[in-house]
C-alpha cells in the first residue's frame, strides 16, 4: 500500500490538495516512510490554531505548525498512523510573502517540520 495523506481544509483556503499531497509524500519519504503510512493534515485559521496551541501546549500565540503524534509503530493492519499536522493557512501565506518564497516551498518546509514533530515523541 502507498502512503495515505488525509487533507482537511476550509473551503476558501486557496491551496491545491494535489500540491499538498505531493509535498506530504516527499516529506514522508525523506524520513523513511515510503509506504504503509497514514498522515492527516489540517489547515486552520488563526483563531483555531491559537486555541489548539493554548489547549494542548499552554502557549498563547498563533503557531505555524502543530504536530499531534499517534504512533511510529504499525497497527495490526500494517499501517503506521503517524498522526496529525495542523498548519495555520494565514501564517503560511504571510510567511511566503515575508520570506519571498513560493507557497510550495514554504509548505514543503512546514510539512517536513510537522513530520519531524510527529517523530519526536
Amino acid at each position: 500500500m502507498n502512503n495515505v495523506v488525509l487533507i482537511r481544509h476550509p473551503k476558501n483556503w486557496g491551496l491545491s490538495e494535489t500540491m499538498i499531497a505531493d509535498l506530504s509524500q516527499k516529506a514522508l519519504e525523506k524520513r523513511g516512510y515510503k509506504q504503509d503510512c497514514e498522515l492527516s493534515i489540517y489547515f486552520v485559521g488563526k483563531i483555531k490554531a491559537k486555541n489548539l496551541n493554548q489547549q494542548y501546549r499552554k502557549k498563547d500565540y498563533v503557531p505555524q505548525v502543530l504536530g499531534f503524534p499517534m504512533s511510529r509503530e504499525s497497527d495490526s493492519d500494517g499501517v503506521t498512523r503517524l498522526g496529525d499536522i495542523v498548519i495555520c493557512t494565514q501564517k503560511l501565506k504571510y510567511e511566503s510573502k515575508y520570506q519571498s518564497k513560493s507557497l510550495d516551498q514554504v509548505v514543503g518546509e512546514w510539512l517536513l517540520h510537522g513530520v519531524d514533530n510527529l517523530l519526536k515523541g
